[in-house]
């Protein structure tokens, strides 16, 4: 009698779901109804210009640069350069002290002097016909070689006078004052005012490049370096034990940051299609090999199935437990339609062409117009919500005030 009681108390829990307090996290998660769109930014596809690049890297350096080493050895007394310094051709950088060219110098000038007084005399003499005209010509020939020997004395000490050979910047200073110097690099001067760069193509990429193909430049370590040149000179012969041919690029020095020596992305523009479609690089995402790009079109969004069979699973008890509690059942009431806009993403499969740093050609797989998703597309799938920035957000609905908690209020407010 007790058990056979007992069975609709027991049935009426069971659908209600629990005791009438319920589970107040789930009372919770009601209460919250949580806007589920993902955030993205978005881009129309629009018409445009593509160019195709032939990408390489190579060493920025300039077309006139030297390499200074003193021609005589010596002891360094003094630098009139620093690293940074403008210098002009023929310019002294270092002085050097060396006492066998000095001490050669002083004897090869003593010697001129000596043979120039003897040939004066021999002229003398020979005016007066107390010398022959052999022993002239002897002392004339004493007096030339005195010469030369004092001149190649004389451009010997020069060496000790270490000097420019271009117009440039003095880019490394490799002597200190003290030490010796000679066989080696003293100074390195560069001509910025003629920077390039040199790159090896493969031997199968020669019938796409041109003298005069627009270039791109950007720093490989520092992407905010960029700068602008051309294609000046393309090798005619192909590097037997490479397959390579060495292309040079000359570098607008006005257009650049790049500095010589530095190691450069180098952008090659070979082809350009105009007046075609195209969408920001990117909204392009690669999924198994694919290329495809999630559109933003107006509706409702897809609701998974796994949701929709748990909400009916949810209100089936409710209806069971008015009806063992001798209540009507009544229709739930609907969900009042969002105030923001709905939007959701499709896939869109694509045709791509050209692509440079910044667009995508697309022959096929979207239209002008069309709202792709530049930013947040890499976990979407196809019929997500989303919302651009600017949409409204919706506020959670507050739950309608339960009768019994409205009468214990007044109730303490009237004591």
């Amino acid at each position: 009698m007790y058990r056979l009681s007992s069975l609709p108390l027991l049935l009426l829990l069971a659908c209600s779901g629990g005791p009438p307090g319920g589970d107040p996290s789930k009372e919770e998660g009601e209460k919250k109804n949580p806007d589920r769109r993902v955030l993205v930014e978005a881009e129309a596809a629009t018409a445009g210009d593509v160019a195709d690049h032939l990408v390489t890297t190579g060493l920025l350096e300039s077309e006139s640069q030297a390499d200074i080493a003193p021609e005589a050895s010596g002891l360094v007394t003094e630098i009139l350069v620093e690293e940074g310094d403008t210098v002009t051709k023929g310019q002294v950088l270092a002085v050097l002290s060396s006492p066998s060219l000095d001490a050669g110098a002083e004897r090869a000038n003593a010697e001129l002097d000596r043979a120039r007084r003897e040939y004066d005399t021999a002229k003398d003499l020979h005016a007066g016909g107390a010398i022959s005209d052999q022993e002239l010509r002897a002392a004339e020939g004493a007096f030339q070689g005195a010469q030369t020997t004092w001149q190649e004395a004389t451009r010997t000490r020069g060496f000790t006078r270490v000097r420019s050979p271009i117009d440039g910047v003095v880019s490394a200073r490799d002597v200190r004052v003290g030490e010796m110097a000679g066989g080696r690099r003293a100074f390195q001067v560069v001509d910025l005012s003629r920077p390039r760069v040199v790159v090896q193509l493969p031997e199968k990429d020669l019938s796409r490049v041109r003298v005069g193909q627009t270039v791109t430049l950007q720093g490989a370590y520092d992407e905010s370096s960029q700068g602008q040149g051309t294609v000046d000179r393309v090798s005619p012969v192909v590097d037997l034990q490479s397959g390579t041919v060495r292309v040079t690029i000359s570098v607008d020095p006005a257009s650049t940051s790049l500095l010589p020596g530095q190691f450069v992305k180098v952008r090659i523009e070979v082809d350009r299609h105009r007046d075609v479609l195209t969408i920001p690089r990117r909204a392009l995402v690669w999924i198994d090999g694919e290329p495809v790009a999630w559109k933003v079109v107006e509706g409702a969004p897809d609701e998974p199935e796994g949701e929709k069979k748990q909400e009916e699973e949810e209100k089936e008890p409710s209806g069971l437990a008015r009806f063992f509690q001798g209540e009507p059942a009544e229709a739930d009431e609907p969900e009042p339609p969002p105030s923001w806009p709905l939007r959701k993403v499709e896939r869109a499969d694509l045709r791509i062409g050209y692509q440079d740093p910044s667009r995508v050609e697309v022959s096929a797989g979207l239209a002008a117009g069309d709202l792709v998703v530049t930013v947040g597309n890499q976990n979407l799938r196809a019929g997500s919500p989303v919302r651009l920035p600017g949409d409204p957000v919706e506020e959670a609905r507050p739950e309608p005030e339960d009768p019994a908690d409205a009468t214990k209020a007044a109730q303490e407010a009237s004591e």
